[in-house]
């Protein structure tokens, strides 16, 4: 009897077993088929910042040209406030399934720079790079009394802490005021008005003085004489508006790009990060997205998530050069 239950003990446990092998894990087997359905629903762009800027008008046109490539509808979600921690957060606390992912760019680093917050790019799951903007620039409004680069420093020189810089605390315009002032020898007048849009609209109305901006988003102001295009903060000349001078051969060495990109909730299945960075690449090939792009001055440019991951965490590493002066102004 004894013999009969040891065998039927055995029997039962080999049995458990075998079925549990060919079920697999409960956690492992949607993964493997994670993507087969992919996407089923609509998709949520989150963007945190508001309407109106570079990021704002580029996830919108790459996002037309995604649904195509994916089927589903994309609903742009802004999301300001926070130097764009507040929008970041929403991704992190989403599912990580997909259906809600970051739109981009460097700027995400910023704000673990300036201490506002302890997380970084590391904190999600890159999915891919699919714009390079190498349209920085910056730019006055015609009541100023300089028109250039040398001109602006040798102002701002005589009058310390008179120019105002309008730029968003914690963001992108912030590192670029505090570089400028660094390299420069300056010392500016830092003013928060926020993020691209707003700004555009200080300095139309003579509220700041003196802005970065990218000169795609801006440019019928430079071509009406609104805005007075001081330099672009590149070493090299862009080609899709060669007319304007560079800062650096103005004597003004400064080098600020944006990189765009999506990221999804860490722990996003790597089968539904594959097939949306997929898509991503094939948008990037797509002549007609490309001719779009080009009448902003950006240049399409696809990065898988391994070569994207490497680029954020260069970049972050550059930026945090200047993690002192960041804090050293933020209020």
């Amino acid at each position: 009897m004894k013999r009969f239950l040891k065998h039927t003990l055995l029997i039962t446990l080999l049995c458990t077993s075998m079925t549990l092998f060919a079920a697999g894990s409960p956690e492992k087997a949607p993964v493997a088929n994670a993507a087969a359905d992919y996407p089923s629903k609509p998709i949520q762009v989150i963007l945190p910042v508001g309407a109106g800027g570079d990021t704002d008008l580029n996830a919108r046109l790459f996002s037309r040209y995604m649904e195509k490539e994916l089927g589903k509808s994309f609903a742009i979600v802004n999301t300001s406030g926070g130097g764009g921690t507040i929008g970041m957060q929403k991704v992190l606390d989403a599912p990580a399934d997909g259906y809600t992912v970051l739109f981009y760019h460097g700027e995400a680093m910023i704000p673990k720079i300036a201490g506002m917050v302890d997380y970084g790019l590391e904190a999600f799951d890159m999915v891919g790079v699919c714009l390079l903007d190498d349209t920085t620039v910056l730019a006055t409004h015609p009541g100023m009394p300089f028109k250039n680069i040398p001109e602006f420093v040798a102002y701002a020189k005589a009058h310390p802490g008179d120019v105002e810089f309008g730029m968003m605390t914690g963001g992108y315009p912030h590192l670029v005021g505090i570089v400028l002032e660094d390299v420069a020898g300056i010392d500016l007048n830092l003013v928060d008005v926020g993020a691209n849009a707003a700004k555009t609209v200080a300095l139309k109305g003579r509220k700041t003085q003196v802005i970065n901006t990218q000169y795609g988003l801006t440019l019928d102001y430079f071509k009406s004489g609104d805005f007075v295009v001081l330099g672009l903060t590149s070493k090299n000349r862009n080609p899709l508006f060669p007319d304007v001078p560079t800062t650096t051969e103005q004597g003004l060495p400064l080098e600020f790009n944006k990189f765009f990109f999506y990221a999804m909730p860490k722990g996003t299945p790597k089968p539904i990060i594959d097939k949306f960075s997929a898509a991503m690449k094939r948008v990037v090939e797509n002549p007609e997205y490309q001719a779009e792009a080009a009448k902003y001055f950006v240049t399409p440019t696809y990065l898988n998530p391994e070569d994207s991951t490497k680029l954020a965490e260069d970049t972050y590493q550059y930026f945090a050069q200047y993690q002192n002066l960041i804090r050293g102004t933020s209020k």
